[in-house]
């Protein structure tokens, strides 16, 4: 592969219309399946491609294109435009692709239904348009609250089929879409006439996504960086922004900062938020961080052997004893092990940040330190924290600020987190939104961002090799589809663990407790 000619590679599509011009193609002489198939597979490859992440985040010929094949489908169907009068209508249908048992999305769904404004019992519909939908974790996570639905086995045309038939005789009030990047099945089935309101949530908010130009969805941002790119990048006419929220688990309280003698730190998140191509590698960084402060720092979420190893040596190799990182694979609530390991700072995961976690360090009232990614403000997040947090661009400064944290400024700040938490991020304020729909307030001013575009080139320069492995070429993009699987099977395997923690947790506690 190495000594092949650039000019013999396999190329990619040098146009949308290009595009378009062979998915029309394939429509025509293989029918809608091929179709939707040839979506699908375009926008998993832009998402699996790290050119990608962060600067392409719409298209509307594909959002326009699933929708003219909904159309021809329903046709076919004799769905009809408008619904009778007398027939038995739903409140809502939230439709997704699916769930996971550990997921951002399936949280935001939960939080949408506690706010009990989308009628008394739901439709939670998965297209399955992947076929990895998983049927017994709609009534995990969300038991009588919801009535729920999985298209059946099939083709993608077949899965289409049933879900406007079922849409045709739910004729649901509001439809809300919260779809993944690569589900055209869910785009194609959204058609304005069979729902009164359509309501399109931008959870994928950091690659291409399908979706996110619909013209008659009301288009819905969770964070401020969204929210200002659909409206100025995108040229989304009236966006509106719904916070992402966190249930209120208690503030920190009078507990002192720094009782370990050191500053104790801490990081969230599974393996995908740390291991992507970029110049600052969190499992190099934090060694280098764990030295300065002579403390201990604990990490929440899975982390697959090879990382976990990558840290050690760079412990031993900074002279910083192994027990003072402690790993914790699965809590049931982040929120709560931040309280129990008496954490004094947060740091956000870089280079991808992880929204819900950060409201959590925020309502537990944890100060917060993040990182300002030079590629963009979507991949650090830091706009979503409040103002007087510590954001750092290199190492250097964030390991020249911990030397000059001490207590009063972590109690200050914790007040601070509270208050932005209290202010943004409660159900009432998801409540409010929702209710205000189109004057629904703004969210609060984005912060200075500089990005580093050399860097961004170098780094361009640097992984080109792999890059004409991911969207140019088709076996290494499914070679990459099986690292994520992999990556989800060692998620489910921590949570598989997880009561066993819990059991271990509860008796560090108490034998804590009863230490003299």
């Amino acid at each position: 592969m190495s000594g092949m000619n650039p000019a013999a590679r396999q190329r990619f599509y040098p146009s949308i219309e290009a595009l378009v011009g062979e998915l029309n193609d394939a429509w025509q002489s293989d029918g809608p399946n091929a179709a939707l198939s040839g979506v699908n597979r375009f926008v998993q490859a832009c998402i699996l491609d790290r050119r990608s992440l962060a600067k392409v985040f719409a298209e509307p010929a594909l959002d326009e294109f699933c929708q003219q094949i909904g159309e021809a489908v329903a046709r076919e169907l004799e769905v009809a435009r408008e619904c009778d009068a007398t027939h038995e209508r739903v409140d809502c249908v939230i439709l997704a692709t699916q769930l996971y048992r550990a997921g951002g999305h399936t949280a935001v769904i939960e939080d949408l239904l506690k706010t009990g404004k989308f009628g008394a019992r739901p439709r939670l519909i998965l297209t399955d348009a992947l076929s990895l939908a998983d049927p017994s974790i709609i009534e995990e996570r969300f038991g009588e609250s919801v009535t729920g639905e999985i298209a059946p086995d099939g083709t993608m045309a077949s899965k289409l089929q049933w879900l406007l038939q079922r849409l045709d005789a739910l004729r649901p009030r509001t439809l809300i879409l919260v779809n993944h990047h690569q589900d055209p099945v869910a785009i194609a089935a959204a058609l304005p006439y069979l729902a009164d309101r359509t309501v399109f949530y931008h959870h994928g908010d950091h690659q291409l996504c399908l979706g996110v130009t619909l013209h008659h969805a009301m288009h819905i941002d969770p964070h401020p960086m969204g929210f200002c790119n659909c409206r100025d990048a995108v040229g989304i006419a009236r966006p509106i922004y719904w916070p992402l929220i966190a249930t209120d688990q208690g503030p920190r309280g009078d507990l002192p900062f720094m009782t370990h003698g050191a500053l104790r730190t801490a990081s969230s998140g599974s393996q995908n938020k740390f291991d992507v191509p970029y110049k600052y590698s969190y499992f190099d960084v934090l060694p280098h961080v764990m030295k300065a402060t002579g403390g201990s720092h604990v990490h929440i979420g899975p982390l697959a052997p090879e990382a976990l190893n990558r840290i050690s040596a760079g412990l031993e190799s900074n002279g910083v004893s192994r027990d003072q990182f402690i790993h914790v694979p699965w809590v049931r609530s982040v929120w709560k092990a931040l309280h129990s390991h008496n954490v004094d700072l947060y740091l956000a995961s870089f280079p991808l940040g992880g929204g819900k976690v950060a409201i959590e360090a925020m309502g537990a009232g944890i100060p917060i330190a993040g990182h300002d990614s030079y590629i963009s403000r979507f991949l650090g997040g830091c706009d979503m924290f409040y103002r007087e947090a510590f954001i750092w661009s290199s190492p250097e400064e964030l390991i020249e600020h911990l030397g000059t944290i001490v207590p009063e400024r972590l109690t200050t700040e914790s007040r601070l987190a509270r208050k932005h938490y209290e202010r943004y991020h409660t159900q009432r304020a998801l409540e409010c939104a929702i209710d205000a729909g189109f004057e629904a307030e703004p969210p609060p001013p984005l912060r200075r961002h500089v990005t580093n575009q050399m860097q961004s080139f170098l780094d361009d320069v640097h992984y080109a090799p792999d890059d004409y492995l991911t969207a140019a070429e088709i076996a290494p993009t499914l070679n990459r589809v099986q690292t994520l699987a992999a990556e989800h099977a060692a998620e489910l395997e921590a949570i598989r663990r997880g009561h066993e923690l819990e059991v271990e947790e509860l008796l560090r506690l108490n034998t804590d407790r009863a230490a003299p």
